[in-house]
């Protein structure tokens, strides 16, 4: 296993997208965060490169607070614009949705250089909430730090069944980010199906599953045929958005 950082992701695609296209190199790759920063950068030809696998894993976002201070959604509605909403950094799916929130909600938002500082930010009280991916709020809502307001789901999570959507207080707001699996394009299919079926199987295991929660995400298969055609829309509506109201500053 190689771990190849830098710009969101777009390093580890380059490599992968330069590979030979024989089924020996495999990427991880995060979606939105991946679209967003090809689209920041001028790097979409680049995603054309790869063969978008499947999805293994879905993370469901929650707005937090910390506890005692926000514990529901109506507390941080009556903070109005003195409310100040933290985000992991540009482009990722907490901080797009927290901008789809802003029509629904009055805040001011501040985007992090990463999750756990805006989760710290919270607990430290520096600000009133933030939105994040489960797996980087889990283990300070279930030992009560901080308490969730609502989720961006079509419905409850069995991991916290507890917190209430958006949906179920008048706010349709729905998006989650998608962790799977990308290869060079143009490998033979007879090359990839054992993958794909290993994929399919590890989605079921009651290993995976058990991981999936302890750590806040939920396992999720969603094949080629159906992944990629997803990730053609986002790509487009993230590119008219970055035309119309960017989500950070252009350099263009």
């Amino acid at each position: 296993m190689v771990n190849r950082p830098g710009e969101a992701g777009l390093a580890a695609a380059r490599a992968l997208a330069a590979a030979r296209p024989d089924g020996r190199l495999i990427g991880a790759v995060a979606v939105p965060r991946l679209l967003s920063r090809a689209i920041e950068a001028h790097a979409g030809p680049l995603l054309a490169r790869l063969d978008f696998l499947a999805v293994v894993a879905e993370e469901p976002l929650v707005l937090v607070g910390q506890t005692g201070t926000l514990d529901d959604l109506d507390a941080f509605r009556a903070l109005g614009r003195q409310a100040v909403l933290g985000t992991p950094p540009h482009g990722s799916a907490a901080h797009l949705a927290a901008l789809a929130l802003g029509g629904s909600l009055s805040f001011d938002m501040l985007a992090f250089a990463s999750a756990p500082a805006a989760r710290q930010a919270v607990l430290a009280g520096n600000i009133a909430c933030a939105l994040l991916a489960l797996p980087e709020a889990i283990a300070a809502l279930r030992d009560g730090r901080l308490s969730g307001l609502a989720l961006a789901q079509p419905r409850r999570s069995e991991l916290l069944p507890e917190v209430p959507t958006f949906a179920e207080q008048g706010i349709p707001l729905q998006l989650a980010a998608h962790r799977g699996l990308a290869v060079p394009a143009g490998i033979d299919g007879a090359v990839l199906s054992p993958l794909v079926a290993a994929l399919k199987a590890v989605v079921v295991d009651p290993d995976f599953a058990a991981q999936a929660q302890a750590e806040g995400f939920v396992p999720r298969f969603i094949g080629q045929a159906a992944w990629e055609p997803m990730l053609r829309r986002m790509l487009a509506e993230l590119g008219e958005r970055w035309t119309q109201d960017p989500w950070t500053a252009r350099h263009d």
